[in-house]
């Protein structure tokens, strides 16, 4: 947030213009803390998109490494059942 060149760095306040009568000195305040109050609700629907983009990124990491883990575990079973082939185990008919 506060990036990009928009002006933003962190401060909020508002923009006073002068020359504004009273009852539009009202109404533009009312407009102000509406609009600060949705660029607020932006701001965070923002954090938390990052946020979850963050988490489905690490998930994505991983499901891969143990999807590779699983490969390397169905290979070395593969190997030492090719290796007991013909001897009668409990466990090797099991598995």
């Amino acid at each position: 947030m506060g990036e990009g060149g928009d002006g933003s760095d962190g401060k909020r306040g508002l923009v006073f213009v002068k020359d504004f009568q009273a009852e539009e000195d009202d109404a533009a305040m009312a407009e102000a803390r509406s609009l600060d109050a949705f660029r607020s609700a932006l701001e965070n629907l923002e954090d938390q998109l990052e946020f979850f983009h963050t988490i489905k990124s690490q998930q994505r990491a991983e499901r891969d490494a143990a999807m590779v883990q699983l490969g390397q575990s169905r290979n070395i079973l593969a190997r030492r059942l090719a290796e007991h082939q013909g001897k009668k185990y409990i466990a090797i008919e099991m598995a």
